[in-house]
């Protein structure tokens, strides 16, 4: 009888990031002193919203992480398809000076305006 050696795996989801608390700043909130921008990128014109004279404002909820990195962005009002992703992806490029709360970084939630202005 031939002799079989058998070799087990088990899959293990990959360590998660710990879940940090995060504060939404769409409420006033004096114990947490909001984000301040450090490079916010314009987002880019597609040819053919230009072509069709759309303008307007991307509504965006974004959180600002820890570390002033944006992640979870989501369109709440969009402008048109096209322009809303334009909207995610110049947001995603965004960095932040993190909000505070009692003098150490934390990540916040809050709604922001990504532009789109023919000159």
């Amino acid at each position: 009888m031939k002799k079989t050696n058998l070799v087990l795996a088990v899959a293990q989801d990959p360590p998660q990031e710990s879940q940090a608390i995060v504060y939404d700043l769409d409420h006033v909130r004096p114990d947490v002193t909001a984000p301040k921008a450090v490079y916010t990128p314009n987002p880019e014109y597609t040819d053919r919203a230009r072509r069709q004279k759309i303008r307007g404002s991307v509504v965006l909820s974004i959180v600002i992480t820890d570390k002033g990195v944006v992640r979870g962005a989501k369109v709440v009002t969009g402008l048109d398809k096209d322009l809303d992703k334009q909207a995610l992806k110049a947001v995603g490029a965004w960095r932040f000076e993190p909000a505070t709360k009692d003098g150490k970084p934390v990540a916040v939630r809050l709604k922001v305006e990504a532009d789109f202005k023919l000159y």
